[in-house]
């Protein structure tokens, strides 16, 4: 079996660029093919390429995940930030290699002056001396270099294909890839992280983003925010278009009028590349549904909890978590976090208490926020547009 030539194995291959559903940081993941056969065995081997691969090309250990489902299996490891394009190819050759298959000539980019055939074309020293080759071509030493210095600095930083930024909204500065500075040529005291929630859940996620960043704006902040809406910034609409992933989440941090900001964050982004930020104030979850059974090995609605609640990977070590108390599975599933601080908020505030000290919901016709005891008062519940005269209660 080991000279079979199949099509490919697997049904996405895919970079991972901040923390995500396997670990906290980026990596590759990959689901097999739908209906493909396999054992223990193969992903045993399947680990122990990924092993070989990382002494093959000096990566440094870290997590190796495999997430067996009802459709098959998501396999994912932990690979360096500058060298995600090889890592996913990597992951790709592991899994040829653990099924004892070999690819066909088909070229990774067929547009390519130079097209060539996938790594798991070649036997396995082959294919570990491509790998070699192709992550000395995309390494990116000087951005790594500058990603050290951002993290000894504490300021937050965010790359993509292009570009990387330093700091964060009016304390950023951004440098295209192919023109980095020195890490000793940036401006760091000037350079600052903001004010940052994310949002997420299967319903509500952009009218609480909207009504966060009303109330940022109502505090005298200019507000910057990402959703399916569009991009914003101080109220007004800088882009339409679906902004709920990476994209729209980088793109508002690096916004210089911008003092603070919120970010939707949909399944499909949290699934397909990660988080973007990773020292959020916030992290705001408002309930889980039936949401796109299949995909990415999410079959249930314990799956989509556990993909919603990734969120909680943003908060900085003293950020707050905040659960729908009347969320069954959020309920269950909110001690796997970890989360230091978890608010919890419910239709009654008592429902909302049962689970925390932190907690916010109705009592006799009003909103209460109670924080380890103390009740703040927040107002009529009536009397909140938001609520239209009370009768929209799920707002």
């Amino acid at each position: 079996m080991g000279d079979a030539v199949v099509s490919e194995p697997f049904e996405d291959s895919r970079r991972l660029t901040g923390a995500n559903l396997y670990f906290g940081g980026p990596g590759a993941a990959l689901e097999t093919a739908p209906g493909l056969a396999f054992d223990d065995a193969a992903l045993r081997r399947w680990r122990e390429n990924i092993v070989r691969v990382r002494a093959a090309l000096g990566w440094a250990d870290g997590a190796i995940l495999v997430r067996e489902h009802a459709s098959g299996a998501s396999l994912a490891f932990a690979a360096p930030i500058d060298q995600l394009y090889v890592a996913t190819e990597a992951n790709e050759w592991a899994w040829y290699s653990a099924l004892g298959l070999r690819a066909d000539d088909a070229p990774v980019d067929e547009d390519s002056e130079s097209p060539r055939p996938h790594v798991a074309h070649f036997d396995d020293d082959g294919a570990l001396r491509q790998l070699h080759a192709l992550a000395q071509a995309e390494a990116k030493p000087g951005l790594v270099a500058l990603l050290d210095a951002a993290r000894a600095h504490g300021v937050p930083a965010h790359a993509d294909d292009d570009a990387l930024s330093i700091g964060e909204g009016e304390a950023a500065q951004s440098w295209p890839l192919d023109a980095l500075p020195a890490p000793d040529a940036v401006p760091w005291p000037a350079l600052h992280g903001i004010p940052k929630a994310v949002v997420t859940g299967s319903n509500g996620k952009t009218t609480t983003v909207r009504l966060l960043a009303a109330m940022l704006r109502a505090h005298g902040l200019r507000a910057g925010y990402s959703s399916t809406d569009g991009l914003f910034v101080a109220g007004e609409r800088v882009e339409a278009g679906d902004y709920s992933g990476p994209v729209g989440a980088r793109t508002v941090l690096r916004d210089a009028r911008v003092q603070a900001a919120v970010l939707e964050t949909a399944r499909g982004g949290l699934l397909r590349r990660g988080l973007v930020a990773d020292d959020a104030r916030v992290a705001v979850v408002t309930n889980v549904s039936a949401d796109h059974f299949g995909e990415y090995g999410i079959h249930d609605l314990g799956d989509i909890a556990a993909v919603k609640l990734v969120v909680a990977k943003s908060l900085a070590a003293d950020g707050l978590l905040v659960l729908n108390a009347d969320d069954a599975m959020l309920v269950q599933h909110a001690p796997s976090t970890r989360a230091s601080r978890i608010g919890w908020f419910a239709s009654g505030l008592g429902d909302a208490l049962a689970h925390g000290a932190i907690a916010c919901g109705a009592r006799e016709g009003r909103l209460v926020l109670s924080v380890h005891g103390v009740a703040h008062d927040l107002g009529e519940v009536a009397a909140m547009p938001l609520t239209l005269g009370g009768s929209a209660r799920y707002n």
